[in-house]
């Protein structure tokens, strides 16, 4: 954000939570050690993009659901010089978080 008055910039930072960070929450409220507990994040990570790969939805009770999408082909450009390309259908996550997750953030 730029204040005028001020001349000067000022930078709003967000917290990213990362694995880690997360892997010590979970070790410390589960009792689990910092090691147990990143294996386990790790091992959910994987199950779930393997899910996902075999085009299974996963749902994470109190968290919510993960699933693929489609994004069918389509023409990208249109200059004649140019000419114009195909995009490839493609899969993409999606995440949809149930309603206690949303009210919680609310």
């Amino acid at each position: 954000m730029y204040n005028a008055g001020c001349k000067k910039l000022i930078l709003i930072r967000r917290y990213r939570m990362t694995t880690q960070d997360l892997a010590n929450v979970i070790a410390t409220e589960s009792g689990l050690t910092k090691i147990q507990a990143d294996k386990a994040l790790r091992a959910l990570a994987a199950n779930v993009a393997n899910a996902l790969r075999n085009n299974e939805e996963v749902y994470l009770a109190g968290i919510g659901t993960f699933t693929t999408s489609r994004i069918p082909s389509k023409m990208e450009g249109s200059s004649i010089a140019s000419g114009s390309t195909t995009l490839e259908t493609t899969r993409v996550p999606h995440f949809e978080p149930v309603k206690e997750l949303l009210n919680a953030i609310r």
